[in-house]
């Protein structure tokens, strides 16, 4: 298993660094930058890279969490919750997506977690799924040693929504000219 730790920040304590990025639900935890080469931030004393679902999830997406001219139900700042009210209202940030519709890159969302779906459901010709979506996500559930991994999905209340920016793969290369 490849485990990336972030480089502590200057002024950090020598023991800094020597965890993975740790799930903290706490204040508004990782995903302010989207260009960072990481999605955390430290934590405990400078010591801990931390983030939460939200914020990885946006980070994976290119989006700051922090959206200060976006009045949606949290008052600038993307959650679950203000996502789900989106996707139901205005869908400036996602919009719903059939379960049965979801693409890698959409995201798995209840008013308490989010993930990406890296590979969705499968299903027969006759609709029946054969397999669930899988995702990623950061979250300490299952009793995991690292927030972030992979999992199925955690709740029968999971939603597909898809950010607006989104572009999906086609899965071909692009054509030479000529």
């Amino acid at each position: 298993m490849i485990v990336a730790v972030p480089a502590p920040p200057e002024g950090a304590p020598p023991d800094a660094g020597n965890r993975p990025i740790w799930y903290r639900l706490e204040d508004e935890n990782g995903g302010r930058d989207p260009f960072a080469r990481h999605c955390a931030d430290w934590s405990y004393g400078l010591r801990t890279p931390t983030a939460d679902c939200i914020g990885f999830v946006l980070w994976c997406s290119g989006v700051d969490r922090y959206q200060p001219t976006y009045h949606g139900s949290r008052d600038g700042w993307l959650n679950c919750i203000s996502l789900l009210d989106d996707a139901d209202g205005a869908q400036t940030w996602c919009r719903p997506v059939l379960y049965s519709a979801a693409l890698p890159g959409d995201w798995l969302v209840t008013d308490e977690h989010i993930g990406i779906i890296v590979r969705p459901a499968c299903y027969l010709p006759d609709h029946t799924m054969t397999s669930d979506h899988l995702v990623v996500d950061c979250s300490p559930r299952h009793g995991r040693s690292m927030a972030v991994n992979t999992g199925y999905p955690w709740s029968s209340k999971c939603r597909v929504v898809r950010y607006t920016r989104y572009q999906p793969s086609t899965g071909m290369a692009p054509r030479a000219a000529g």
